[in-house]
């Protein structure tokens, strides 16, 4: 199977699963257009989760457009990691919409909600490191092509095996720190650019 083929595949996913995003925003029953702005207001979690996993998916998407034009074939690992990859992408959608409704139910316990912020901070901790492992497999088996950029590649697999870290400790945190453990979500800049300047110190010496 060519990279091509594989690429355009994984596209489409990608794409699915950003326009399933918007769907799963909650739209306001007819009773509701009296007061349009408190029900906006009240489910502005729902917003904020879509904006995270939208931003989540593009970055992915466009981490893996870069990988893939720079392939010159495909393994049957690569292959075999785009099960859980894509999985979860496809799988993101329903995890965002769990988590806007649980944190906006009044009836919802801090356990629950826990669980749900769980989920969805877990599934991005395990998207974004079958993400980096893309990298690392393209790199290991020398997948890539004349004009690929290594030392790039190995960036990015730290890059995303980083953020994984940050937001897999996230997922953990919200059982004991509930809803104040997605303040950690706003440190993934943070870690792409500490990473990223590492990275950089030790390809110069």
């Amino acid at each position: 199977m060519t990279p091509e083929r594989v690429g355009m595949f994984s596209d489409a996913v990608f794409a699915i699963a950003i326009t399933l995003l918007v769907l799963e925003i909650p739209r306001p029953p007819e009773e509701e257009f009296a007061d349009l702005g408190g029900y906006l207001a009240h489910h502005g979690g729902a917003f904020l989760a879509f904006a995270l996993a939208f931003l989540m998916l593009w970055f992915s998407w466009r981490a893996h457009h870069t990988l893939f034009d720079q392939l010159h074939r495909v393994s049957q690992p690569i292959l075999l990691l785009h099960v859980p990859l894509l999985l979860l992408s496809a799988f993101l959608p329903y995890t965002m919409n769990l988590w806007s409704e649980v944190t906006s139910s009044p009836e919802a316990s801090a356990d629950s909600v826990a669980l749900a912020l769980a989920l969805f901070a877990g599934t991005e901790a395990v998207l974004m490191a079958c993400q980096g492992a893309l990298f690392a497999l393209a790199l290991g088996q020398g997948l890539l092509g004349e004009n690929a950029e290594p030392r790039r590649m190995r960036t990015s697999a730290w890059v995303y095996w980083g953020c994984a870290a940050l937001w897999a400790v996230s997922a953990v945190l919200a059982f004991t720190m509930g809803e104040d453990a997605t303040f950690l979500w706003m440190a993934t800049p943070v870690v792409v650019a500490v990473i990223v300047l590492v990275r950089r110190r030790l390809i110069a010496r």
